[in-house]
């Protein structure tokens, strides 16, 4: 029964008892078994995985070839992206927070990975879980402290607002190459100052991240209001404009055989319990 966990006695009977039990999924597992039913261009491909002999859990997934964001930035030496770039992967990592009702719960520039195409793969999902609909709360504080909203920080329930407040931090990392706030105080959301943005970018932007930085997230929009927004909806168009222009001039480049290299991954060993 260590493998189970107890729900309720279903019926009786004059040689047992029936119970309705949970399976316990190790959380190591967990990852595997969201990436497995998980399908979508800008989350990191999962192909495979199973247990070893050595009671190890073992993930093969996409290889993402141009590393993590959070390096990538690190790359810049101080130099600011292209506002087209900056929300290229802004619109992608969007576009991954809205699949079936995922919460990530642990977004952050190092679990957001790249291409050599430069498109995005959202990754680690290990801490993540399924929300019934968008209105549900989680309430376990986990994460980490520079992505963290003020909802978490401060141990009361969260849903996916809370992922938004974590997408505007990364959305100001890309802009700016820096943390949007300063973990070590754990006081900035009492602050009424919000961080500036660099002024050779559109002040739309700005606003877009102001808003996913609200302190109440009763009062950040959700995904699907970001991804609708006029100043979004320009980018995509151009964005889709120039997929369509790449696609058709590397065609006849790509072998029809192509296929994308894996990425063997071994999780962090764990125990069987009898």
């Amino acid at each position: 029964m260590n493998n189970y966990i107890f729900i309720r006695v279903v019926g009786k009977g004059s040689y047992g008892e029936v119970n309705l039990v949970k399976h316990r999924i190790d959380r190591k597992q967990q990852e595997a078994q969201l990436l497995s039913e998980l399908r979508h261009p800008n989350i990191v491909t999962y192909k495979e995985s199973w247990e070893g002999g050595d009671c190890q859990l073992y993930i093969v997934m996409g290889f993402c070839e141009g590393g993590d964001l959070y390096h990538r930035l690190k790359q810049q030496k101080g130099e600011l992206l292209p506002e087209r770039q900056v929300v290229e992967w802004f619109v992608q990592i969007a576009m991954a927070l809205q699949v079936q009702n995922i919460l990530h719960r642990d977004l952050k520039t190092q679990n957001i990975f790249l291409t050599k195409t430069n498109i995005i793969k959202v990754g680690d999902l290990g801490i993540a879980r399924v929300l019934e609909n968008q209105n549900d709360m989680a309430s376990t504080l986990i994460g980490t402290p520079y992505y963290m909203s003020p909802e978490l920080f401060s141990n009361k329930p969260y849903n996916h607002k809370s992922d938004v407040w974590a997408l505007g931090c990364c959305v100001y990392e890309m802009s700016t190459l820096k943390h949007a706030f300063n973990s070590l105080t754990n006081i900035f959301w009492f602050s009424s100052q919000l961080p500036q943005m660099p002024s050779r970018y559109d002040p739309q932007l700005g606003d877009l991240i102001r808003s996913m930085l609200c302190k109440r997230p009763e009062d950040r929009p959700d995904v699907k209001l970001i991804l609708r927004q006029s100043y979004i909806k320009r980018q995509i168009a151009m964005f889709l404009e120039a997929t369509k222009e790449w696609v058709s001039l590397t065609a006849n480049l790509l072998p029809l055989s192509y296929l994308s290299p894996c990425l063997f991954v071994r999780a962090a060993s764990f125990r069987k319990t009898f």
